[in-house]
């Protein structure tokens, strides 16, 4: 039986369709995942299980007495009172009962004191509290809150402070720690990763993996959701769509499945044109009109499939401003502290020109101030910060400081740059701003659109030098996947904070790692840094044999050399399809150029505009083609097999 079904739901908001009869159906125990572009519906949709909205049309069906838990993307209104006191809200019959068994403890102890005899009855009591708290878990209620608080980032001293001091993020993993603590039966989260470091996420995959709990998670971290799902909705144009498996499984489906629509579409409008054309041309005798009769009545029978709808992608196009010097971040036991806390001491390192660098540790361990030491927007407590020659800092804020909410979108652009309106509009409407969307106040734009907007005024700024906070927060699939691109084939210098493994994984080639005070600095790329952490021994007392430890040394060998061996394997092949795609980029060049060339087509200004946007647009596809390849062809050489 189902423990949540919906049948055909629809919902809109005005006169703007969100959800059209929208179905879907979760057995006990299943994890699911919940994705599509921003503004799809996916919070609306999580809303409406959760019953915090009602649907247009259609049911929701929840098995008998079953507990939902909804976490949402923005935690609201902060709780009052300490953290320990937000955590314990869930299980207030329990403290009730702990402070009935003290109270009877210290009666009990008064009247004994006292002499007197008569204790059955309250003795009775105590015994009943003592075994109800018993059962119901109360004895490990204070290690189950520091265990929760503990996996998502909270120290000791956390549990003490006041919730009103919290930041946003400190707020949203509270209101998570809470939330598991009520072990809901089932679970509906939207976009739970946002404010997690990597410890955090590695946690958080556990839990839900071992929880019995049914999981319905919105998120666009691949990374969690290829770890922690085996079924996921895909959610777009009101439409929603299941697949079995991961989010690796679901893209290899859908590009499958996206293909064999373009072409089952092109295949149709051959055959109607085809027809069409037998129809036109034919002869005015009856058995001619008669087969035209016929061959019109087959189109009309025909089901007529629509033209696949490209992705909404906005268009990400960084400025560089030309090549630094060799050293482009020097950094000579430096030294940060705020009052009495030490984020910092004694940093000293080298950022070289066209590294790539991910910057990574846990939440408050100084990673964005690191960055603003490096802009000049915060200064060392000691040590020096050195830039190199011709180093030009392109600077992407975690928290969009650059961003003026009391401006409209459009006076942001124009403030930033020289652009006229018109211009500014064009330009905006590269990241998706259209129409109205302009004149947006910035503090009234989502997470999302904020995100775009400062990407797009990122990238007025002339530079080489690229810092990045955060950059993927709130951004959907295909926003993520064009950033992907750009900075795949950024040529500068590059200096990444993020907790999106998956967007890091082929993008870095050193891994900065701040942690207790000190950073740790790895020489390879993402994949590599994981495979290494994972597999470094715990600390502990005692040692293992010698016989033992080489033993295991050889099995990582071998280990290391299969995966050595999958992964030249697949950039092989990932290599040849570049390969085949370079030369259908280059064909098109090609085909754009000779009909730009069409001397016919002079005199039509529009259709000279069309087709030289068209020639532009095929360049520049063939231009991150050749990108990609010299990527996947370098990565190739640093993984020839070991002799």
């Amino acid at each position: 039986m189902s423990l949540v079904a919906l049948t055909e739901i629809s919902k809109s908001f005005g006169a703007q369709k969100i959800l059209d009869r929208v179905s879907l159906q979760l057995q006990p125990g299943d994890k699911a995942g919940l994705i599509g572009p921003n503004g799809s519906g996916k919070s609306t949709l999580l809303q409406i299980i959760a019953g915090v909205l009602e649907p247009d049309e259609g049911t929701v069906s929840l098995a008998r007495s079953v507990g939902v838990g909804y976490l949402p993307q923005e935690p609201g209104p902060g709780a009052r009172g300490t953290l320990r006191r937000h955590l314990e809200t869930p299980f207030g019959h329990l403290l009730e009962l702990q402070q009935k068994i003290t109270s009877l403890e210290q009666e009990l102890s008064s009247r004994a004191r006292s002499g007197d005899e008569n204790l059955e009855p309250a003795l009775a009591r105590y015994g009943d509290y003592r075994r109800r708290f018993e059962d119901e878990g109360g004895y490990l209620l204070e290690s189950r809150i520091n265990a929760v608080a503990r996996g998502l980032g909270f120290s000791e001293a956390d549990l003490d402070r006041e919730m009103a001091h919290f930041s946003g993020g400190e707020k949203a993993r509270a209101n998570l720690a809470a939330l598991l603590l009520r072990d809901p039966d089932l679970l509906l989260l939207d976009e739970p990763t946002n404010y997690l470091d990597f410890d955090g996420l590695a946690w958080l995959e556990k839990y839900l993996v071992d929880s019995p709990a049914t999981l319905l998670v919105v998120s666009h971290d691949r990374f969690f959701l290829d770890r922690v799902i085996s079924q996921l909705f895909a959610l777009e144009d009101q439409k929603l769509q299941g697949y079995r498996g991961n989010y690796s499984a679901y893209r290899t489906r859908y590009e499958t499945e996206k293909k064999s629509r373009e072409q089952a579409y092109r295949e149709q409008q051959r055959l109607i044109a085809q027809a069409e054309k037998q129809i036109r041309e034919s002869k005015a005798d009856r058995r001619s009109k008669r087969q035209a009769r016929s061959r019109q009545k087959q189109l009309d029978r025909r089901p007529p499939l629509h033209r696949p709808a490209p992705e909404k992608r906005f268009s990400l196009d960084l400025d560089y401003s030309g090549r630094s010097g060799r050293q482009v971040i020097i950094f000579e036991q430096v030294a940060k502290s705020f009052g009495d806390k030490i984020l910092f001491d004694g940093l000293t390192f080298e950022i070289r020109w066209g590294d790539r660098v991910a910057l990574i540790g846990p939440n408050g361990s100084g990673k964005s101030t690191l960055l603003k030491m490096i802009t000049g927007i915060e200064r060392p407590s000691a040590g020096q910060i050195r830039l190199g020659s011709a180093v030009n800092v392109a600077y992407f804020a975690q928290e969009q400081e650059q961003l003026d909410p009391a401006r409209t979108v459009l006076e942001e652009i124009t403030a930033a740059s020289s652009l006229d309106l018109k211009q500014a509009r064009n330009y905006l409407g590269r990241y998706l701003f259209r129409g109205d969307d302009v004149f947006k106040k910035v503090a009234s734009l989502s997470g999302g659109e904020k995100s775009r907007l400062a990407l797009a005024r990122l990238a007025l700024r002339s530079g080489n030098c690229l810092l990045m906070d955060e950059p993927t927060s709130h951004l959907d699939l295909p926003a993520l996947e064009e950033l992907e691109t750009v900075l795949r084939c950024y040529p500068g210098t590059l200096v990444i904070v993020s907790h999106d493994r998956y967007f890091l994984k082929n993008l870095v080639n050193r891994v900065f790692e701040l942690r207790r005070r000190s950073l740790e600095i790895f020489e390879g790329g993402f994949p590599q840094y994981l495979e290494s952490k994972e597999s470094r021994p715990e600390a502990g007392p005692v040692k293992e044999e010698k016989a033992a430890g080489q033993k295991q040394q050889a099995l990582e060998d071998r280990r290391r050399a299969r995966e050595q061996q999958r992964r030249e394997r697949r950039l092989r092949e990932e290599q040849a399809r570049l390969e085949e795609e370079i030369q259908s980029a280059e064909a098109a060049v090609a085909r754009h150029e000779k009909l730009l060339s069409n001397p016919d087509d002079y005199g039509d200004f529009n259709r000279l505009r069309e087709l030289s946007e068209n020639l532009n647009a095929a360049k520049k596809k063939l231009a991150q083609l050749l990108c990609l390849w010299e990527e996947v062809s370098l990565q190739l050489e640093q993984v020839k097999p070991e002799n």
